[in-house]
């Protein structure tokens, strides 16, 4: 049987299918002013109907003469540039980058009106050797171009529904889900409540599905009416506590989502007179400055979010280095992080008796917070 030869798209045929000149895909490819913005917009849907890439293009990939790795961003999602984990994210990368004797820079997924644009400014313009992106910012199409043309790319956080085979990195948000409970169970609570975000976020169905495996594993019961979903922000947290304490068997513990909700939680207990932790104990995941600062200091799950940089940038690097290289899918343990909120005093006495430090010295007085992770 006689092999199918498949010739390469050239730039005549580009120009042909989209009714241009081979000039006009030439200042297409190189983001010329002077072409329109229709003309512009019907050739690199040729482009990519073809899978054409630009000889130009083609050569600058195999000699890696571009000097940078881009992280994509979405500029419009306030609430992520607020949070002081994207900072360790980038950092971590940065670090990889920097001992390559690259440039990291930022991109925003959102140039224009149109996502895919993102791949024609980055790729074809030639800027760069390859992206890491939130799995926030991905999409199917996104994911299908970069292979297609198989560029190097590295997703941050787990896809659930991508069915193309991709490299990722996330935080073993299941695993945190379970350390929570057991921490919580060696501390003497038993009834534990959770509250999150919403669940369309993957790390909170993974966190969920963690804190279920263990309650199940442990034999506790594990009421429906102990699940709280909503928002993200401190009032969410105190309407979803104060629901649970208004139940007819209200928990003793719960597990926060993050740490902003953990202080509206907190808020919440504190206006319905009851003590942390004795009375009901808090156990957050994200381990913010804040959880040091806040009366009692709060239990976290610690996730390594510069590891997470570290991790994403170096599995990129691989790729960048060999194309041929197989998927790669890797998470970054958590671990518990003990202080306060969850350090009931007869526990603190024990674990300060086993210490060899007096039964009488107070509770406040005692940190686990240099507790090893793992």
């Amino acid at each position: 049987m006689q092999g199918v030869v498949v010739l390469a798209v050239s730039i005549k045929d580009v120009a042909k299918a989209a009714g241009v000149s081979t000039a006009t895909v030439s200042r297409t490819i190189n983001n010329s002013p002077l072409i329109s913005p229709g003309t512009r917009e019907r050739t690199l849907k040729v482009i990519r109907e073809l899978n054409y890439v630009p000889n130009s293009l083609a050569r600058e990939l195999s000699h890696q003469k571009a000097f940078t790795v881009a992280l994509l961003v979405n500029i419009e999602d306030t609430k992520s540039f607020s949070n002081p984990f994207f900072y360790e994210v980038m950092h971590g990368i940065e670090t990889v980058v920097y001992k390559k004797g690259l440039c990291l820079i930022i991109a925003n997924s959102k140039p224009s009106a149109k996502k895919d644009d993102i791949v024609n400014w980055l790729v074809y313009g030639k800027r760069t050797r390859g992206v890491i992106l939130p799995s926030s910012v991905i999409n199917a199409q996104t994911v299908r171009e970069l292979r297609e043309i198989n560029f190097p790319f590295v997703i941050i956080g787990e896809l659930a529904e991508c069915k193309e085979p991709v490299d990722w990195v996330d935080i073993n948000n299941r695993q945190g889900g379970e350390q929570a409970v057991e921490h919580l169970i060696t501390q003497g609570y038993r009834k534990i409540a959770f509250i999150c975000g919403s669940r369309k976020e993957v790390f909170n169905r993974q966190r969920l599905s963690g804190y279920k495996e263990a309650m199940e594993r442990n034999e506790l019961i594990l009421l429906p009416e102990y699940v709280k979903e909503g928002g993200s922000s401190k009032d969410d947290g105190l309407m979803m506590m104060k629901e649970l304490l208004e139940l007819p068997e209200k928990p003793d513990a719960v597990i926060c989502g993050d740490n902003i909700l953990s202080i509206g939680a907190m808020k919440a207990v504190k206006m319905a007179g009851l003590e942390i932790p004795d009375e009901v104990g808090i156990l957050s995941f994200d381990n913010f400055p804040v959880a040091d600062l806040v009366e009692p200091s709060l239990t976290t799950v610690d996730i390594d979010v510069f590891e997470l940089g570290v991790q994403a940038a170096n599995i990129l690097f691989k790729l960048i280095e060999n194309p041929a290289a197989r998927q790669q899918q890797s998470l970054i343990s958590t671990c518990i992080r003990v202080r306060e909120s969850t350090m009931k005093a007869e526990q603190t006495a024990e674990k300060c008796q086993s210490m060899g430090i007096w039964e009488e010295t107070p509770a406040i007085s005692f940190k686990a917070e240099g507790e090893p992770c793992g």
